[in-house]
């Protein structure tokens, strides 16, 4: 029976991850983090798969498993190049309204040391 809980939780994860983001990013991931709580903690109650039935389900749910991270990764790489593409919208859009920030106040002009 727990066994079947955590296949449970497995699919709902890869459904979670797989569906469209009809919610925002936040909430997504924060219901992402919920089930994989859920199951970190569920984990640690498995007992070892006796039957046939149990092995079955610990096959389907590594197969699952290696589903949900591949498309974790390319959730976090995602992340990462929007967060790089935010960051270079932000310091382009600085230098569009201030193009003369980073140009020396010294710049062509001349300074006399002498008393």
């Amino acid at each position: 029976m727990v066994w079947q809980t955590f296949l449970t939780l497995t699919k709902e994860l890869e459904e979670m991850v797989h569906q469209p983001s009809s919610q925002t990013r936040s909430q997504r991931m924060e219901h992402i983090n919920d089930l994989l709580e859920k199951r970190q903690k569920l984990l640690s109650k498995l007992p070892q798969p006796s039957t046939d039935e149990e092995k079955a389900i610990v096959q389907e749910v590594k197969k699952r498993d290696l589903v949900i991270n591949q498309k974790m990764e390319f959730l976090l790489m995602d992340l990462k190049n929007q967060m790089r593409n935010n960051k270079k919208q932000k310091s382009s859009k600085q230098r569009y309204i201030n193009p003369y920030q980073s140009v020396s106040t010294y710049d062509g002009m001349y300074l006399d040391h002498k008393k």
